[in-house]
């Protein structure tokens, strides 16, 4: 079942919900304010049937067989269509209407409210309002009151009564308009929103017809368009096309990865098979094309390994090992690797703050400095200068800095230096063996340590790229007034 038709059932069912109720309540609402008129007719009558009863002698008729005593004086109740009779303190009839009908000669008009006057102690004595039915003839109202001497002695009962005839009609009547008014706004209301629902759904529909659409083209560069009614259709279509530049992107950035991987391992594995042939046609083992042959397999070696630990990375599954770390002895160990690789070509420092601790994976934290000293030497020349620095930072946070004297990165290039295979010089980083993976490393081990790493340059002065580590492994809150080495997450 579509929304559509889902939305258009809940809205009628809704709508006859609230109908059924309003008209259950105007209808009791207008029963009872005619019953309300028909008991104050009912009361006055009442309060005149007595002074019209002596206003003429009584007649005696016989009617049906029967002699019975009329009150010419209630004729005048006649036009109203009120029933008058006045029974004894035993239950007797003593008179009636002339206008009453003839089954009600010997009966009470309402024997049950009659009961239950008799049956009444005289200091609860009260006027009772009953409805009563004889068979044959319409419903009537019936007020029934105890007539009391001044000793409070009962001395009869009178009884007054009138037609529901009329009442019953407009029952009828009002019950019929309400249920044909119901039924057509009903109706109406299903059309209606029927309507309603197409009309808020066309922007789904077309949501769903271009997601089609970029599906049967595989053109993630396709966007759906975004309605100018700032509501859930128009942050739908925008979360969409934001969904759509992203999977642009990762698609995009997968088809780089191949395409740079695919040409990193084409040189060592050309390399290999041009030795392994020289091998075949020497028919021997020549210590050069051996010591070619193991170069370029520790390369390609070095190449799947970084490879596998950023999909590590990114799957979320890079194995940390996360204890106490004494900063002086990893940066110790960092410089001293440093100055190695260096071979005094560049002059490598170090400075740390004492007694300074953090919690963190102690071999991935070397790895990290060392691909960004081993960066720092590859691009500073002869007798430049690299330092590392560790000391506190703010919101109980730690900032490492490796800095370096060298060349700089152009600042067009800042954004993308964390980018897999990205290099600023290609030629020159081809040249130092590097695979443009290493700052991508760094990256992704400082995110798994809940850190940040951010990079400055000029140009001809050189870099610095600044690592904040929590020292309780925790997200940073604040940045550092939104300045490059704050410690917000990316």
């Amino acid at each position: 079942m579509s929304i559509r038709t889902r939305l258009t059932i809940w809205y009628t069912a809704v709508l006859a919900l609230i109908l059924l109720i309003f008209g259950i309540g105007v209808y009791i609402y207008v029963t009872w304010q005619m019953i309300q008129q028909v008991d104050s007719r009912l009361s006055q009558a009442a309060n005149t049937a007595l002074p019209l009863a002596l206003s003429q002698r009584p007649e005696v008729e016989e009617r049906a067989g029967q002699k019975v005593l009329t009150l010419p004086g209630l004729d005048a109740l006649r036009a109203s269509e009120t029933y008058v009779q006045l029974i004894g303190p035993r239950g007797q009839v003593i008179g009636i209407s002339p206008n009453i009908a003839d089954p009600f000669l010997t009966n009470h008009l309402d024997p049950a409210a009659f009961k239950e006057a008799a049956h009444m102690p005289a200091d609860q004595r009260a006027s009772l309002f009953t409805e009563a039915q004889h068979r044959g003839l319409p419903p009537i109202r019936v007020f029934t009151q105890a007539l009391a001497a001044r000793n409070g002695e009962v001395v009869g009962y009178l009884q007054v009564a009138t037609s529901l005839e009329g009442v019953k009609a407009a029952q009828n009547s009002l019950l019929i308009a309400l249920l044909s008014l119901g039924g057509v706004g009903i109706l109406f209301s299903a059309v209606i929103g029927v309507l309603l629902a197409r009309r808020a759904l066309r922007p789904v529909d077309e949501l769903t017809k271009t997601a089609m659409a970029i599906y049967r083209a595989e053109n993630l560069d396709q966007r759906v368009a975004v309605p100018k009614t700032n509501d859930e259709v128009s942050r739908l279509s925008q979360a969409f096309n934001e969904m759509l530049d992203r999977l642009s992107k990762l698609f995009h950035a997968q088809q780089r990865l191949i395409a740079d991987v695919s040409h990193e391992m084409r040189t060592p594995l050309t390399v290999i098979r041009g030795n392994v042939d020289l091998l075949r046609a020497m028919g021997c083992a020549d210590e050069e094309s051996l010591d070619a042959l193991t170069r370029e397999s520790d390369r390609m070696t070095r190449l799947v390994g970084d490879l596998l630990l950023l999909s590590q990375a990114d799957a979320g599954v890079l194995p940390m090992h996360v204890h106490n770390v004494s900063l002086n002895q990893v940066v110790s160990d960092v410089e001293r690797s440093g100055q190695v690789l260096s071979a005094g070509r560049v002059n490598v420092s170090a400075h740390v703050e004492p007694n300074l601790v953090i919690q963190a994976d102690a071999d991935r934290l070397k790895q990290v400095l060392l691909n960004l000293v081993d960066n720092a030497i590859k691009h500073t020349p002869d007798g430049g200068q690299v330092r590392i620095e560790a000391v506190r930072s703010y919101n109980n946070y730690v900032r490492i800095s490796v800095s370096d004297t060298g060349v700089g990165i152009p600042e067009k290039d800042l954004p993308y230096v964390f980018e897999r295979f990205y290099r600023v010089d290609k030629s020159r980083s081809r040249a130092n063996g590097g695979s443009g993976l290493g700052l991508s490393i760094a990256h992704s081990i400082v995110q798994a340590h809940n850190g940040r790493i951010v990079v400055s340059s000029k140009p001809g002065a050189g870099t610095t790229f600044d690592v904040y580590l929590p020292m309780q492994h925790q997200l940073p809150a604040t940045g550092e007034n939104g300045s490059h080495n704050g410690i917000s997450p990316a």
